[in-house]
């Protein structure tokens, strides 16, 4: 199954975590990272379907807290070399 990844830039806040996951519930998400910098922003690596990709993107666009939605192409193993810390089963 081909994935998506979608790098989202948003304004972190109470509940922003909560909101991005609701969005997402009638999606096929693979991986969710989700980091927030001392420069009160936050970025959240969304891995999808392929197909579902498109309605996830406009989906998130949509949220008050998003600045930026980014789509790249992904395969299984993209989340892994993600440039954010991601903690893998042991």
């Amino acid at each position: 199954m081909e994935h998506t990844r979608l790098t989202v830039t948003l304004q972190p806040g109470h509940g922003t975590l909560a909101r991005l996951a609701a969005m997402l519930n009638n999606h096929h998400v693979l991986d969710l990272t989700y980091t927030t910098a001392p420069t009160n922003t936050a970025t959240a690596v969304v891995c999808v379907a392929q197909s579902d990709a498109l309605r996830a993107q406009h989906k998130l666009r949509r949220l008050v807290d998003v600045i930026d939605v980014t789509p790249a192409p992904a395969s299984l193993g993209t989340v892994q070399k993600a440039d954010v810390p991601h903690v893998l089963p042991q």
